[in-house]
């Protein structure tokens, strides 16, 4: 595939791939609702950074108040901003990869497949941190599970660019060019 730059379809896809899950990541850190605590007519959303407090008449936003933080909220905290500052560095870097003719050697996508894998690993930790966190009254929110999609993606795309590693014949200074062999199973 000549479009886009002198990698192969399947490192494409994992730069497509890694985008969305930077994106959901984003919107995960964003977002004021990791636990609920709803009661009848009122409910208390929390977030990584805010708190939404919601009653019959009217909806309040603050910061998480210290009685809520304890050393696995933080924990989650720079764990998952940690995973976005990954994935952004993940973004580049499989975008060199995919679109920069110097950059498409084995050693360069080994380079991103143990980036991609050490970016879910950062954000999984977050995720266990944070349902060990979480207290009796509270469940999960979507929040989590936007994050968790998100740390799924970035392992998504390291395992789309192992076809690339596996190349027989290519030696790791040697560029990919997936036009002249198809991939094989």
């Amino acid at each position: 595939m000549a479009c886009c730059g002198p990698a192969s379809i399947w490192a494409k896809i994992a730069f497509v791939v890694i985008i969305i899950g930077l994106i959901l990541q984003i919107v995960a850190i964003a977002t004021v609702s990791w636990m609920v605590y709803q009661i009848s007519t009122s409910s208390m959303r929390v977030g990584l950074w805010r708190l939404r407090t919601c009653t019959s008449v009217s909806c309040s936003e603050g910061d998480v108040p210290d009685t809520l933080k304890d050393g696995n909220f933080t924990a989650t905290q720079a764990l998952e901003i940690i995973t976005l500052i990954m994935m952004l560095a993940c973004c580049i870097v499989i975008g060199l990869y995919c679109f920069l003719p110097s950059a498409g050697q084995n050693w360069f996508a080994s380079t991103c497949i143990v980036m991609c894998f050490i970016t879910a690993l950062f954000g999984f930790t977050g995720i266990i941190c944070w349902l060990v966190y979480i207290k009796d009254p509270y469940i999960v929110s979507y929040s989590m599970g936007i994050a968790l999609l998100a740390i799924f993606l970035a392992w998504i795309a390291g395992v789309l660019l192992i076809p690339d590693i596996l190349r027989k014949g290519k030696s790791s200074n040697q560029r990919i060019n997936p036009s002249r062999r198809p991939l094989r199973w």
